[in-house]
């Protein structure tokens, strides 16, 4: 995907940038999510959110609050963090970088965040808040509709199976070092 940091334009330049909703689109046309939407869709959705940069080292969204709204990835690498219950550490699930989104179930239901998501680097995100989001939708029609949420449900069923392929590399790496420390040592020779 290319990157607000890809452009070649001074701050005043990228920022008028910014405000042009076809601008936007092309580049809401990158993002996985929005993959079945048309061109004009993707602008008068662009121009419903909100480009904000995020400083390093600092939370977008943390886990338990009960913000709403889908941001995604324009320029930087973030962090997705899950609280561990049984020491309260958090812990890093994944980066995810340009052209990836999150806070997607935020769009789904109105359960408190599942993660804390922290800026690695300073970001550039694309933020679209539920209600707005909503409202498009349920203005746009039952076509719309359908096309985001498949699109969404194909996205987030690769997620899955991506962790899911992940949690059983962790596990078999797991049962291997567990198996090993339990093996006598010693043999002949020994």
């Amino acid at each position: 995907m290319k990157s607000l940091s890809d452009e070649s334009l001074d701050p005043q330049v990228l920022a008028e940038k910014q405000k042009d909703p076809r601008w936007g689109a092309q580049l809401l046309r990158q993002i996985s999510i929005f993959g079945y939407l048309h061109d004009d869709e993707l602008a008068e959705l662009y121009a419903l959110g909100n480009t904000l940069t995020q400083a390093a080292k600092s939370n977008t969204v943390i886990e338990g609050e009960n913000s709403r709204g889908l941001f995604i990835i324009l320029a930087g690498k973030v962090s997705v963090y899950k609280r561990d219950t049984s020491s309260n550490r958090l812990l890093r699930l994944t980066y995810l970088e340009p052209g990836a989104s999150f806070g997607e179930l935020s769009l789904f239901d109105d359960a408190p965040r599942s993660a804390t998501i922290t800026a690695e680097s300073t970001c550039t995100l694309f933020s679209l808040e539920q209600k707005g989001f909503q409202d498009y939708l349920n203005r746009k029609g039952d076509n719309l509709k359908a096309r985001f949420y498949q699109k969404c449900a194909e996205d987030m069923t690769e997620r899955f199976r991506k962790q899911n392929d992940d949690y059983i590399i962790s596990q078999h790496l797991l049962w291997k070092h567990a198996l090993r420390r339990e093996t006598p040592t010693g043999g002949p020779g020994e």
